[in-house]
C-alpha cells in the first residue's frame, strides 16, 4: 500500500509540474519501514538516482531540505522529495500488530496513512525554500515508547529556537510554525520550553498530527 501511495504522489507531482520522470535528477524518499521498503519498492521502476532517508516524523522535512540544498548547489535541475506512512504498518513496526488488540494509552501517537511529494528546482517564482535548519539529536531521557511526543518535544524546541536565532527572526515574523507529529502532550511541552525562555509560540504553532487527529 505504501509503495502505491508513493507512486501516486510522485506521478501527481510530476503532472502538476508539467514534468516527466526523466527530468528528475535525484529522488529523496523515506517511510517508516525497515530499509525504507515502501520507498524502495514504490520508486524502483523510475530509474532515477535514489537517496533513501529514515527520519520517522521528520522524513518529509529531511527530504525537502535535502532536495532544496541539492537544487541550491546546482547538482541537477529537478529533485523530488517523497514521504509516506501507513497506520497499520507503523503499528506493526513500532508497537503491536493491529490484530493483537493492545490498548493504547492517551499519549500514544496515531500514524497518518498517506503520502506526499514535492519537486524542487532553482525557480524565479514562489513558493521558495529560503532557509533550512537541520536538527540535532536531543535526548530528554524519555523512555516511554508510548509517549513519543514528549521524546521529540526537546528536539523541536531546539531546532526552532536555533532557526529563529540564526535568521534573526521571532515567531511574530511567521504566519504559522508547523511541527510534524508532537501530538497533544508533545506540543504542550514544546510550548512550555519556549515559555521558560520568555517566548510565546502557542498562537503560531500548529502540529500536523493534531490537525489530522
Amino acid at each position: 500500500a505504501e509503495s502505491t501511495f508513493q507512486q501516486y504522489a510522485f506521478d501527481i507531482a510530476l503532472r502538476k509540474g508539467k514534468l516527466i520522470k526523466e527530468d528528475i535528477s535525484f529522488i529523496f524518499a523515506g517511510d517508516l519501514l525497515n530499509q525504507c521498503t515502501g520507498s524502495a519498492y514504490g520508486l524502483r521502476d523510475t530509474d532515477i538516482s535514489f537517496i533513501g532517508l529514515y527520519g520517522a516524523c521528520s522524513t518529509m522535512a529531511e527530504s525537502l531540505a535535502m532536495a532544496s540544498l541539492f537544487a541550491d548547489m546546482r547538482l541537477g535541475e529537478y529533485f523530488a522529495a517523497v514521504t509516506s506512512s501507513h497506520f497499520c504498518s507503523a503499528e506493526r513496526q513500532f508497537r503491536f500488530p493491529i490484530n493483537y488488540g493492545g490498548v493504547r494509552p492517551p499519549t500514544a501517537q496515531w500514524t497518518a496513512t498517506g503520502a506526499g511529494c514535492c519537486i524542487t528546482s532553482v525557480a524565479e517564482k514562489p513558493p521558495y525554500v529560503k532557509r533550512v535548519t537541520i536538527g540535532k539529536i536531543t535526548d530528554m531521557g524519555i523512555k516511554d515508547a508510548n509517549n513519543m511526543g514528549a521524546a521529540m518535544a526537546g528536539a523541536a524546541y531546539d531546532t526552532i529556537n536555533r532557526h529563529l536565532f540564526a535568521t534573526g527572526t521571532s515567531p511574530a515574523d511567521y504566519d504559522v510554525i508547523y511541527t510534524g507529529d508532537l501530538g497533544q502532550v508533545g506540543s504542550e511541552l514544546m510550548c512550555e520550553l519556549f515559555r521558560r525562555d520568555g517566548t510565546e509560540i502557542s498562537h503560531k504553532h500548529k502540529d500536523c498530527g493534531l490537525m489530522l487527529y
